[in-house]
């Protein structure tokens, strides 16, 4: 039995953001944004994805996204770590970014408490550093009684 590949370093997965980022479509924030995600199920494979901006806003997707989706799509579905990063039409990284609330509530239903956001320029942070109390599968399972 051969062991399992090793997850990509940060600075590759960062590298891979970069690389996706530059592919965004971003015509109205000017902002692009690069992912790139690892799943238990797929080994080493990186998942890259864009911010990709719609003129009706609520169309538009974000990198996270577009990445994870992509995972899930090649049959990922226990998201180890995901890495981002940002950068304004200049080219000027952006390093005071974090998640959405949308792209948290993915990461969620994909990652755990402890999946790794990698953040270029900013750090690496654990899914509860921005979202502590994450609704989920396990909230719709079950429910403490309380009524509205």
């Amino acid at each position: 039995m051969s062991a399992p590949a090793a997850i990509p370093s940060d600075d590759s997965l960062l590298a891979a953001a970069r690389a996706a980022g530059a592919n965004a479509h971003s015509p109205y924030s000017g902002w692009r944004v690069g992912s790139a995600a690892v799943f238990a199920e797929t080994g080493a494979t990186v998942f890259r994805g864009a911010n990709v901006e719609n003129g009706s806003y609520g169309l538009t997707i974000c990198g996270e996204r577009s990445a994870i989706f992509a995972g899930v799509v090649a049959g990922g579905r226990r998201l180890v770590r995901i890495a981002l990063t940002c950068t304004d039409s200049s080219g000027t990284l952006i390093a005071k970014i974090a998640p959405c609330g949308a792209c948290l509530q993915v990461i969620a239903e994909f990652g755990t408490a402890d999946t790794a956001i990698v953040i270029d320029g900013r750090g690496v942070f654990r899914l509860a550093d921005f979202l502590p109390l994450p609704f989920g599968a396990d909230t719709l399972k079950t429910h403490d009684g309380v009524t509205g």
